[in-house]
């Protein structure tokens, strides 16, 4: 019994993680694509090039949270 549900919790704990996984992705995919209107709104040279260091910054999280999450073993 005990058994049991030990392997109960583990299944809903990997379901969690594993939609935390994509909820991270699309985290960082929702502020790329606000940096990158805000770089396309940028009128002033200053505010142009922060924008789009950020969408720099975004897009990488977002590259490098997919390649380590794609390399994880809690794919289903």
């Amino acid at each position: 019994l005990k058994a049991k549900a030990r392997w109960s919790r583990w299944q809903e704990e990997l379901s969690l993680v594993r939609h935390e996984m994509g909820w991270t992705i699309n985290w960082f995919n929702y502020h790329q694509n606000k940096w990158n209107r805000r770089w396309q709104q940028a009128t002033r040279p200053g505010h142009q090039a922060y924008a789009y260091q950020q969408v720099l910054i975004w897009g990488r999280f977002s590259h490098d949270a997919e390649k380590t999450f794609n390399e994880c073993e809690l794919k289903p």
